[in-house]
């Protein structure tokens, strides 16, 4: 792989520094849009007068357009430009986050989520193989957690940002700012560096059906690893950020902004967990040619132990030392769950050629929502009825995920195990 062919590229240095800042203020973004709808629901659907089952139907129009439009995003992205695609789908899905506030009926709003699902489904991956490659190697897993920290940023900013918009100037207000922000920073990602493969070389050319493409992606066993072990990991992340402010209400009668104060602690918190798995992983990296993996396999069993640990400490609510130590394992667990995201995502942009790196990361993030992401919440939900509802039913069906992160920390084991043999050659 040469990015460095095209004349302008740089590896290291104020252009590739841009291009970090710019998609990690847009993943801020990306987040932001998608997180505000949980603070607005309720607004949201008294003004409209929507039933429970339209908004939460709105809600998961996001999820579809993620996941049936992220992998062949991604392969534009790959084929096409990076630079120029990136800029389009955020004013694409920042528009639609600026129509969401505009809509009118359930119609409207299912159009306008859908559109932001699908315009946020191929900036993950082309964000991620841009600045994969305006850094060294041995800095990546270094860069993409902070990259990936801006997804932890963007949670808070929709809750607390969108919360305060809504609560002042009505459940519209957040859509209108959050919107005009992101079209600003897509005109700005027009200006980032983007690489071009030599086409002398057909090896290095992005040819060939998507299907035939995805194909070839799937020989690599490695790459197999990587995406079970997301959808295991998810069906933990996912369901532990769905139910934890329920969680929080049942056990201490918590009000919802004080549950939702504590959710945003966590979350920020949870910041130290990507940049700090960053740094870990590229120094395990130099020792081992798994050492990526071998970091998210051991934030994957830390969330799971500190999440047990948690709930076990919920369970006598009246003893306030035992409330704190939840808290810090609470914490911890945040750290933990969000260590294990940009290893991985930096081994699979390792063991692949960079011709593919974009449809690689979206084939990852259709993994993580297939496997684990989509049914995860769902789980939960129906061990916790079956238990008793309460704190103790949610309490069982959120400790039944732990045992999906430890189940992802093995199979990441095995992909670190097999790295060797399957790691991209230049």
């Amino acid at each position: 792989m040469r990015e460095e062919e095209s004349g302008r590229f740089e590896v290291g240095g104020k252009r590739a520094f841009y291009v970090l800042a710019i998609c990690s203020l847009l993943h801020a973004m990306c987040s932001a849009d998608w997180q505000v709808m949980a603070v607005v629901l309720e607004p949201m659907r008294r003004d409209m007068a929507l039933s429970d089952a339209q908004v939460g139907l709105a809600s998961s129009a996001y999820f579809l357009g993620v996941i049936f439009f992220v992998i062949p995003v991604s392969h534009l992205v790959d084929a096409w430009s990076r630079r120029y695609m990136l800029g389009l789908t955020a004013i694409f899905w920042s528009a639609c986050t600026l129509f969401t506030g505009m809509a009118g009926g359930i119609a409207s709003l299912l159009v306008a989520r859908l559109g932001v699902g699908v315009g946020e489904a191929g900036f993950g991956p082309g964000s991620t193989a841009l600045v994969s490659a305006s850094f060294p190697e041995e800095q990546r897993a270094r860069k993409l957690g902070i990259l990936n920290a801006f997804i932890t940023v963007g949670v808070f900013l929709g809750v607390t940002g969108g919360g305060y918009l809504s609560a002042k100037y009505g459940w519209r207000m957040p859509f209108y700012v959050f919107g005009v922000a992101g079209i600003v920073l897509g005109i700005l990602a027009f200006f980032m560096q983007d690489y071009r493969l030599p086409r002398s070389d057909n090896s290095d050319t992005v040819g060939g059906s998507l299907l035939a493409n995805l194909r070839q992606l799937i020989r690599i066993r490695t790459l197999r690893w990587v995406w079970v072990g997301l959808g295991m990991n998810a069906v933990l992340q996912v369901s532990v950020s769905t139910w934890l402010p329920a969680l929080l209400m049942r056990a201490y009668d918590l009000q919802e902004d004080k549950a939702g104060y504590l959710m945003g602690a966590f979350t920020a918190i949870g910041l130290l967990g990507p940049i700090l798995g960053g740094i870990v992983a590229d120094r395990w990296q130099r020792r081992h040619p798994g050492g990526r993996m071998r970091l998210a396999a051991t934030g994957a069993a830390m969330a799971s132990v500190f999440l047990w640990l948690s709930l076990v400490a919920g369970l006598d609510r009246h003893n306030e030392v035992l409330m704190y130590f939840g808290a810090a394992m609470m914490s911890l667990h945040s750290i933990g769950v969000a260590m294990a995201f940009p290893a991985a995502a930096a081994a699979v942009q390792d063991i692949v050629p960079a011709k593919f790196r974009s449809l690689a990361w979206g084939a990852s993030i259709a993994a993580l929502f297939l496997l684990g992401g989509a049914w995860g919440p769902l789980l939960v939900g129906t061990l916790s009825q079956a238990f008793g509802d309460g704190y103790r039913g949610l309490a069982i069906g959120l400790a039944a995920t732990g045992l999906f992160g430890l189940l992802a920390s093995g199979i990441w084991w095995a992909a670190a195990r097999q790295m060797r043999h399957d790691r991209a050659r230049p």
